[in-house]
């Protein structure tokens, strides 16, 4: 069976949120943002490790948290870089050997599902990379200094979500050409290494925590329970005491 590795990002610093802590350490319903997409993973029968790259000084903390809600995937607690592409680096440099494919998954999605994994590993398998995306359903507007200055035909348009992944091998090549260049996702780090991107439907509810309001929509959606095969794992494995 190929080997599938995952890169969970959660090194950034959320600063939209208004927060101190990190918006992907904050908790909902009681449970930490990160530990939403990583009881996924954890549980996805393809999935055979698990590196998260954090910001540095929280890695022993959340190393800490991992073992103590038994996620037994997770090989590695990474400091990341100063940005999201040298986080991911930093954490693709410490899969093992044994990984073939690889996906990359910002750990500010918490409402991912197994279903989504499956659609996108599939499409890598057969591609080589893929990424998953929804199409743009508003009339969008470009619009500078406060006015309008043209519509856009939305037609073509997608709305790029994580996971991302590709081919091991892929993503080490486009990482070594891309040199000092910086990409805002694995999508366009592949891409400008002349590597082919296929789309697979994404999920509107693959929302990412930006800003305040974001959160209490997660919690409301997580409140109605719209993910019941997410929850086994956290309900089997909840943490305790306080903390992450």
């Amino acid at each position: 069976m190929v080997k599938v590795a995952v890169i969970l990002a959660a090194a950034g610093r959320g600063e939209r949120v208004g927060t101190e802590i990190p918006k992907q350490f904050l908790e909902i319903l009681g449970t930490p943002v990160f530990v939403y997409a990583l009881s996924v993973f954890e549980a996805h029968p393809k999935v055979s490790e698990i590196v998260i790259a954090v910001p540095p000084g929280w890695e022993e903390e959340v190393a800490f948290a991992t073992k103590r809600r038994r996620f037994r995937k997770v090989a590695k607690v990474v400091s990341g870089g100063a940005t999201r592409q040298a986080s991911v680096r930093r954490a693709l440099e410490n899969l093992s050997s044994e990984a073939e494919l690889v996906l990359v998954h910002d750990a500010a999605r918490p409402l991912i599902s197994e279903a989504l994994v499956s659609r996108l590993l599939e499409a890598i398998e057969r591609e080589g990379a893929a990424l998953c995306a929804i199409p743009v359903r508003d009339t969008v507007k470009l619009v500078r200094s406060g006015r309008v200055e043209r519509t856009v035909p939305r037609e073509g348009l997608w709305l790029a979500q994580t996971p991302q992944g590709a081919r091991r091998s892929w993503l080490e090549e486009a990482y070594r050409r891309a040199g000092d260049r910086e990409f805002t996702d694995e999508a366009a780090l592949l891409e400008a290494a002349g590597f082919p991107v296929c789309v697979v439907p994404g999920d509107p509810l693959n929302l990412k925590i930006t800003y305040p309001e974001d959160l209490k929509l997660a919690e409301a959606l997580l409140t109605l329970d719209i993910r019941k095969n997410l929850w086994g794992y956290l309900k089997d494995n909840p943490g305790k005491g306080g903390g992450l």
